[in-house]
C-alpha cells in the first residue's frame, strides 16, 4: 500500500504531466502542426446585391457595395467591399463596354489568427468576361501570401484568388482591380456575376469560415 508521501508525489507528477501535455497541444496549435488543414464552422453571410443600367457614355459611379460580418462576442470581423468605379461606353478603340471596380477584403480577430483568404468570381453570362488585372501596382496585400490566381472568369470558367496568411496575423488586407467586359453587339443582354469572399479564422477556440457573396448586375437599357 502506497504511503501518503508517495501518493502525493504521484499526484504531483500526474499534474505536471497534464500541464505539460496541455502546453504541448497549445504550441502545436499555434505553430499550425496540429491543424494544418482545419475543418472550420461555415458562417454564411447574407448576399449583397447591386445593379445598374447600361449607359451610352462614360459614367463615373464611385459607389461602394459593402458586406460586413462581426461575431456576437466582437472577437472576429470581416469586411468585403466592391468599389464601383467607372462605366466605359465602347469606342472604335475598345469594341466593348466595361465596368471597372476594385475589390477590398479585410479581416481582424482580437484572439487567435487569420488562416486564409479566398476570393471566387463566378462564371459569367454568355455575353461578358471578368478580368482580374495582373499588375503589381494594382494589387495591395498585407499579411497574405498569394498562392494561386486564375485571372479570368468566363461563361465556362471561374476566376479565383487563393491566399494563406503569413505569421499567424490578427489582421489581413487584400485589394484587387477588376474589369468586367460586355460585348458591344449585345446591348440588349443582361449581365451578372457573383464575387464571394471566404475568410478562415481561428478565433482562439475554433476555426470559422465566413462566406460573403456580392452579386453584381448590369442590365440592358
Amino acid at each position: 500500500m502506497a504511503t501518503p508521501k508517495k501518493s502525493r508525489k504521484w499526484i504531483a507528477f500526474a499534474l505536471l504531466f497534464i500541464v505539460a501535455l496541455i502546453s504541448l497541444l497549445v504550441v502545436l496549435e499555434l505553430t499550425g502542426i496540429l491543424k494544418e488543414s482545419p475543418t472550420p464552422e461555415i458562417v454564411m453571410v447574407e448576399t449583397i446585391s447591386w445593379n445598374m443600367t447600361k449607359a451610352s457614355e462614360m459614367v463615373s459611379i464611385r459607389e461602394n457595395v459593402e458586406s460586413l460580418y462581426e461575431d456576437d462576442s466582437g472577437v472576429v470581423s470581416a469586411n468585403f467591399t466592391t468599389h464601383i468605379g467607372e462605366y466605359f461606353y465602347y469606342t472604335s478603340r475598345a469594341p466593348y463596354d466595361l465596368l471597372a471596380f476594385n475589390v477590398y477584403c479585410g479581416a481582424n480577430t482580437s484572439l487567435g489568427f487569420i488562416h486564409s483568404v479566398n476570393i471566387n468570381f463566378s462564371r459569367t453570362d454568355s455575353n461578358s468576361v471578368v478580368y482580374l488585372i495582373n499588375h503589381p501596382t494594382l494589387i495591395e496585400n498585407n499579411n497574405l501570401n498569394i498562392e494561386k490566381i486564375d485571372w479570368k472568369a468566363t461563361p465556362t470558367s471561374e476566376a479565383q484568388v487563393t491566399a494563406k496568411a503569413t505569421g499567424r496575423p490578427n489582421a489581413t488586407f487584400l485589394r484587387l482591380t477588376v474589369e468586367w467586359h460586355f460585348l458591344k453587339e449585345d446591348r440588349i443582354a443582361n449581365h451578372w456575376a457573383t464575387i464571394t469572399l471566404e475568410t478562415t479564422i481561428f478565433n482562439g477556440t475554433d476555426y470559422i469560415k465566413t462566406v460573403m457573396p456580392i452579386q453584381l448586375e448590369v442590365l440592358a437599357s
